[in-house]
């Protein structure tokens, strides 16, 4: 069975560089290395960090020739040691399980993965078409087969669709959701599985693993810096800011009832206003002038919202680099100078992931996931390197979260 050890600490106590040590110490065991990035993992042609910190190890990229996955089962095959990104493990098959199986991998990934997901590279009523046409078939656990029988040489637009059925890797929620969740084969197949990430409690790849019945444990070296140390100097550097009058005005009905959604994915969609954005920029960008600190600033709000909420101060590049940042992101160092964060959203999980979870008894922890996603965002800023930073949650509930983590 694979040992799978989960490294859980808070940013910046040293888990990279653990690893990083950690695997130059083992040079006689083979390396995959998986990060969200290719400035981490290299692109087969630009060297990564990776590649840059451990030179005796000469860690190797897939390349884009035919293509990364093609180029990858050579490396594998060959047995050098790898370096790939997210994106690319999402697309493993039972044959590259059985690569890093036969030369004994060790698996390294940095940051949890979103091991299940909505597959939504396909329309709803085409789902409804596949179904009717008895080309895929729903297994009484929701499990999908693709139908041999009767499409046994299939090679047209649902191949991706054929290729997951057979790793039994799609799953129909309801009558047209796909879910994908890949399969627990590459982790088995690999001789032990480390695990970077923080808050793990909270992440979906925890519920990942209790769906496929798979072990894990913590473990937390001594030359990693404690919680304690950390939260203690980000306590006195982190300057969180309350939204103005009109924005918490926001977050109360009526009856001066607190409505804790609101910022949340589905009120930006139902609830929100051209004049709702029009106060809410005035009121931010008002407090970025007269509250926070003096500096660069980068923010986030979902994506399809990211026009009405642009306001003077956080629109235009800095030096190249795009003060919008994705909710979700992780693990990027492009942001350490920035001071402020103008952090808008109110994090709840995707409902629908919630209730398939749920068909299988599995609980998910929305408090743990919202302010594990909010902490991960937070230390893309200049918080990350313990400096002063400010930062303005919009949403009364976030930030009371923030401020019980902290406390």
């Amino acid at each position: 069975m694979t040992e799978v050890n989960i490294l859980d600490a808070i940013c910046g106590a040293g888990k990279t560089t653990w690893v990083f040590a950690h695997m130059k110490e083992n040079q006689d065991k083979r390396w995959l290395f998986v990060s969200p990035y290719l400035s981490e993992a290299g692109d087969g042609r630009t060297k990564g960090r990776v590649q840059l910190e451990l030179p005796e190890l000469n860690f190797k990229s897939p390349s884009a020739a035919p293509n990364k996955t093609e180029s990858f089962k050579r490396l594998a095959s060959a047995g050098h040691n790898i370096a790939i990104t997210h994106s690319l493990f999402h697309s493993f098959s039972v044959e590259i399980a059985e690569l890093l199986e036969q030369n004994e991998y060790h698996l390294v990934v940095d940051e949890t993965l979103d091991l299940i997901s909505i597959y939504d590279d396909i329309e709803k009523q085409d789902v409804v078409c596949l179904i009717k046409a008895n080309m895929i078939i729903r297994q009484p656990t929701g499990l999908l087969s693709w139908n041999h029988t009767e499409y046994p040489n299939y090679e047209g637009r649902d191949t991706a669709i054929k290729d997951m059925c057979d790793t039994q890797a799609l799953w129909l929620h309801g009558e047209n959701v796909l879910i994908q969740r890949v399969p627990p084969s590459i982790i088995k197949a690999c001789k032990s599985c480390t695990i970077l990430t923080y808050m793990f409690e909270g992440s979906l790849m925890k519920s990942w693993f209790e769906l496929n019945d798979l072990e894990y444990s913590y473990f937390y070296p001594d030359t990693l810096k404690s919680e304690a140390e950390i939260k203690a100097i980000i306590k006195e550097k982190l300057h969180i800011i309350k939204p103005t009058k009109y924005v918490n005005d926001l977050q109360f009905n009526d009856q001066g009832l607190p409505t804790p959604n609101t910022f949340s994915a589905n009120w930006y969609k139902l609830t929100a206003t051209e004049d709702i954005f029009k106060r809410m920029k005035a009121s931010m960008v008002s407090q970025l002038q007269e509250t926070m600190g003096k500096g660069k600033t980068f923010w986030t709000t979902f994506k399809k919202y990211k026009s009405k909420l642009e306001g003077k101060g956080y629109t235009r590049a800095v030096k190249g680099v795009e003060p919008f940042v994705p909710k979700n992101m992780r693990a990027s160092n492009e942001y350490a100078e920035f001071v402020n964060c103008l952090y808008t959203v109110n994090v709840y999980p995707d409902m629908t992931l919630v209730q398939h979870l749920s068909q299988f008894g599995i609980t998910v922890d929305k408090e743990a996931y919202a302010l594990s996603e909010m902490i991960q965002f937070m230390f893309r800023g200049s918080i990350r390197k313990h400096n002063d930073m400010y930062i303005l949650v919009l949403s009364n509930r976030m930030r009371g979260l923030l401020e019980n983590y902290l406390s």
